[in-house]
């Protein structure tokens, strides 16, 4: 706020102003059409912009311009890639997340520590004498929950995510890769290792 000791008084008018607001009052309100103000300096009052109080609404030239502006912003309208070009993009990304598997995205946003499903599936594990288990094993770019390394089994205790079509997606082309490489994938979801984790037991059985 503006001190009275620092208000400057209107030689024309006597009114007060700030030390700013004293050249533009003196322009605009005593100088009339020589005013020079601003970012204007040098242009009369008269010579004010050309569309000063026009809307796209009132003024079909605005309306123009907008219209192209908006072009302008969005740009035009992209081709969608072809099945040909996806496949390579697919394969050039796959090809660099196994060269650099610490850029994969699912381990940097992904916890390493373990779920409460997943303390009971290994607790499970444990009172029953299965051994041969590895906690998120590596293979590639991907990371088994329970990997039985030797026998190439990989055991998944799926949590709420995986239902969304997105995560499903995901876990296709992910099981799609393992039982290419000689692996065999079984899921369990985290209600079914909670309520009933000795049927998810016996299930692991039956292929070990």
């Amino acid at each position: 706020m503006t001190k009275a000791s620092d208000l400057i008084t209107c030689t024309h008018c006597g009114k007060e102003f700030s030390k700013y607001g004293i050249k533009n009052h003196i322009a605009i309100v005593h100088l009339g059409d020589t005013a020079r103000v601003g970012h204007n300096k040098g242009m009369k009052r008269s010579e004010a912009a050309w569309n000063k109080g026009l809307t796209k609404e009132t003024n079909t030239k605005i309306a123009e311009m907008s219209i192209n502006t908006s072009k302008t912003l969005t740009g035009k309208k992209k081709k969608p890639h072809t099945d040909e070009a996806k496949d390579k993009i697919s394969k050039a990304r796959l090809k660099y997340l196994i060269e650099n598997p610490d850029k994969v995205p699912y381990l940097l946003n992904h916890s390493s520590k373990m779920s409460y499903p997943e303390k009971v599936f290994k607790n499970a594990l444990e009172a029953a004498g299965i051994e041969g288990w590895v906690y998120n094993y590596q293979n590639s770019i991907y990371q088994y929950d329970f990997a039985f390394v030797d026998k190439k089994i990989d055991v998944e205790v799926d949590g709420g995510t995986h239902l969304t079509e997105k995560v499903k997606r995901i876990d296709a082309r992910r099981d799609a890769f393992s039982e290419a490489n000689g692996w065999v994938v079984i899921r369990f979801t985290a209600k079914e290792v909670k309520e009933n984790v000795l049927d998810c037991l016996n299930k692991l059985k039956e292929h070990l």
